[in-house]
């Protein structure tokens, strides 16, 4: 069978995650790397033995590369997807998609018009027991869903920001501990629920030296008529697992990370929970690369087998959508309607 050739864009700490989840999933090849910081290029290139590309055009010039994984800061990662799809390759990129709803668009636009596909990293709707769950609300075990509430009170430390120019910031990070922190969060929320009608919200820097926001906190109505808190932080301490609890007039669960803690569904088995739960309330890369090796192996079957992602780029939109949607909320002090 056809082995899938990836490139990966940016060599900073999730790229290792990309290239080692690479290397375990059959029919797929770690090709290549580049990255605008000389050291780090060739220090990647050297572990994992693999191309050294000299630019982004240099790699996607080359014919053997099939997709590439964004991997830079994430006010890059839409002009990179954008780039990639324009020189035909299919693009694996890291959440968030993009910092805006415009650039998500641009990404939508330019993989429309040159037939590639696009798989945006949320790796935990790839666990068992998220998905379970959301099947038990769509098959409406839990009856009519009355709250739907996320809990993400996490640390980062001073030193965190510190280390780095760009994290913090408007321009290159697109937020805090809602956009750079609590993307998956939102996320899985969206997947498991549908769609958020509107939001009201109120973002916060209360504690770190940074431009975004180092606390927010929402009240959401779902498209399903319930009604739901999101809470952000990165200034908590010590950090909390992020919590998630689900109340509909026939049952309730509440899961810690992705375990299941409190399971109240009448006539349905309790799902086996997760064989490790990520400590990423604290270590921002204290996770498996479970989820990683998943949904890498999902695009590579999405290019031998020529189908949809299973996360593509309308679904990463939704959460810069709501994510959006909340700081606009805050900054315009009114409830917003999200279309």
């Amino acid at each position: 069978m056809k082995k899938v050739n990836f490139g990966i864009i940016g060599c900073g700490l999730i790229s290792n995650n990309h290239a080692d989840a690479i290397r375990q999933i059959d029919n797929a090849v770690l090709y290549g790397c580049t990255d605008v910081n000389e050291k780090s290029l060739l220090s990647f290139s050297d572990k994992y033995g693999i191309k050294a590309y000299q630019s982004v055009e240099d790699m996607l010039n080359d014919d053997n590369i099939d997709v590439v994984s964004v991997c830079t800061p994430s006010g890059l990662h839409a002009r990179f997807a954008v780039m990639a799809a324009n020189h035909g390759k299919h693009v694996v990129v890291e959440k968030p998609m993009a910092l805006t709803v415009e650039q998500c668009n641009e990404i939508i636009k330019a993989s429309e018009e040159n037939h590639i596909k696009v798989e945006v990293i949320c790796q935990n709707r790839f666990l068992n027991t998220f998905r379970q769950v959301k099947k038990i609300i769509e098959d409406g075990k839990l009856g009519k869903i009355v709250s739907a509430d996320i809990y993400m009170k996490f640390y980062r430390s001073p030193e965190y920001y510190a280390s780095s120019n760009w994290k913090g910031t408007w321009k290159m990070d697109g937020g805090g501990a809602l956009m750079n922190q609590g993307i998956h969060g939102i996320d899985i929320m969206l997947f498991m629920l549908g769609d958020v009608k509107s939001v009201f919200g109120h973002a916060r820097t209360l504690s770190r030296d940074i431009e975004v926001e180092d606390t927010a906190s929402a009240v959401v109505e779902y498209e399903n008529g319930a009604l739901g808190i999101i809470q952000g932080t990165t200034s908590v301490a010590p950090g909390y697992p992020r919590r998630v609890e689900i109340n509909g007039d026939q049952g309730s669960l509440t899961m810690i990370e992705g375990d299941i803690t409190v399971w109240d569904v009448k006539g349905v088995e309790k799902p086996v929970n997760q064989s490790e739960s990520a400590k990423s309330f604290r270590d921002p890369m204290n996770f498996s690369i479970e989820g990683h090796i998943l949904q890498l192996t999902d695009m590579v079957e999405v290019i031998l087998n020529d189908r949809e992602p299973f996360v593509n780029q309308y679904e990463g939109k939704r959460a810069v959508e709501l994510i959006t949607a909340i700081y606009q909320s805050s900054k315009e002090r009114k409830l917003i309607e999200l279309k």
